[in-house]
């Protein structure tokens, strides 16, 4: 019989188990199919499930396996989808309500991947509509309500990979998909403590996936531990034809292939614990910091460079999305939109002319060029995630995240990978998180820390118990 305790191992604990057919794919996709059925409402995790396709993929990974046809560690993994990634003949509707019966006749890259390592889909997660890139202030802004954290439904999953998060901490799967324009992988995952990495931009392929923002748009995982992460990225990232964003540049991702650990200069960022700190993520974020000293880490103390990348970030990201959903502003459907703060986007935004997006664009390149010298000194950035735990559902995000995120807008305006990492229990027993920010394709740098920080702390093994 598959316990609970089953359904909360990691990807690769799974994958032993599944190699050396001590589990079955086909009683592990119906252990996670059940309690999906049993759970899913009280959480919005999924907002389509399928079963049969996951018991067809999930029996041909067992035939496979039995067969000493293994194709690696993911075989037989069950898994959740954004549902901004397109899937043929699957509905995929982008949060909202007037496209939620929408179908594609093809998978995007990332869901091809993972079913060429034999992955298993159990279906398509919630998100916030549009993924968020035309603006909202509560977390309601979805076709199914807000995304309830497993911890305490009563509090926001964060957004806009709201379901990909849920899903995975109420254990519905193993690991799953998001993706992030400016805060939507690591967001959801310091709230539900979870692991969560933002790629480099153009490190994974996002043909099929929904367009927000497309020179901020990526593709990355939510899962259980940086070794996960590991195992994930390796399977989707890479050159695709289909996308010309995607990079040629080759990540080496096998465990120790970053930089060695006595050569690494970390920069710890300190934050201005003021206005929306909670005391206990503070000492769960210094806890963090002298666990990774006390592993050999490298580091000392720096600060951001000094320009104004939030506003860079977040009048670029606007305009961009109002031109990737023009057709759904203009026709009107955006008015069904649940959040009244996308669908009055244009008019907020129709002070920004062409000439202000030409100098945003040249103060945006000129930022690269500063964050580039910053780097030169530093290989990773150690800094808080968030200074709060999750939200409540019911709260207008301005006040219940009254504080700026200065790391998030440097790393999306310069395409920088980071990792999100629990750090433990904080306020009212919620997860608290801290990030760990590279420079360009330093994924496996980035995911080596990780399992260090993870090899010396078990925050990533806690998880949310529902009944």
């Amino acid at each position: 019989m598959i316990t609970d305790d089953t359904l909360y191992l990691s990807v690769s604990e799974l994958s032993n188990k599944l190699r050396d057919k001590q589990l079955s794919p086909v009683e592990l996709t119906q252990a996670y199919l059940a309690r999906i059925e049993k759970f899913n409402s009280r959480y919005n995790a999924f907002v389509t499930v399928t079963a049969d396709l996951a018991l067809a993929q999930a029996r041909a990974a067992e035939k496979e396996i039995a067969a000493d046809r293994w194709r690696g560690p993911l075989h037989g993994i069950p898994w959740g989808a954004k549902d901004l990634l397109a899937t043929k003949g699957i509905p995929t509707g982008w949060g909202t309500k007037f496209l939620k019966d929408q179908l594609f006749d093809h998978d995007a890259t990332v869901v091809q991947r993972l079913h060429d390592a034999g992955a298993v889909m159990l279906g398509k997660t919630h998100m916030v509509e549009f993924a968020g890139c035309l603006g909202y202030r509560f977390p309601n802004a979805s076709v199914a309500g807000p995304g309830r954290n497993p911890w305490d439904p009563t509090r926001w999953t964060g957004g806009s990979s709201s379901g990909s998060a849920a899903a995975v901490a109420a254990g519905f799967c193993a690991f799953a998909i998001g993706t992030e324009t400016w805060g939507s992988i690591l967001c959801p995952s310091a709230f539900c403590g979870l692991t969560g990495l933002r790629p480099t931009y153009g490190a994974v392929s996002r043909y099929g996936g929904m367009v927000g923002a497309y020179t901020f748009d990526k593709i990355g995982p939510l899962a259980r531990s940086s070794a996960d992460c590991r195992l994930v990225l390796q399977a989707i990232a890479g050159l695709d034809p289909h996308d010309a964003s995607s990079s040629p540049e080759k990540l080496e991702l096998g465990a120790g292939r970053g930089k060695p650990l006595s050569q690494i200069k970390a920069a710890y960022i300190p934050t201005d614990w003021g206005k929306g700190t909670e005391p206990e993520v503070k000492t769960a974020f210094e806890a963090g910091v002298a666990a990774l000293k006390a592993a050999g880490l490298q580091m000392e103390e720096a600060k951001f460079p000094d320009y104004p990348a939030s506003e860079v970030s977040g009048l670029l990201i606007t305009v961009e999305a109002m031109t990737a959903f023009e057709p759904f502003l203009q026709d009107g459907r955006a008015k069904q939109l649940v959040d009244e703060l996308a669908w009055r986007q244009p008019a907020i935004a129709e002070v920004i002319t062409g000439a202000d997006t030409m100098k945003l664009w040249r103060m945006r390149l000129e930022l690269q060029d500063i964050v580039a010298d910053f780097y030169s000194k530093y290989d990773v950035v150690v800094t808080p995630n968030f200074k709060s735990v999750a939200p409540s559902v019911t709260g207008d995000l301005n006040e219940t995240l009254p504080y700026a995120d200065p790391a998030g807008a440097i790393g999306v305006a310069c395409g920088l990978p980071a990792i999100a990492l629990p750090a433990g229990p904080a306020a009212h027993g919620l997860p608290s998180s801290f990030q760990i920010m590279g420079a360009p394709f330093a994924e496996a740098t980035l995911l080596d820390l990780g399992d260090l920080y993870q090899g010396r702390t078990a925050h990533h093994r806690a998880h949310a118990k529902i009944v």
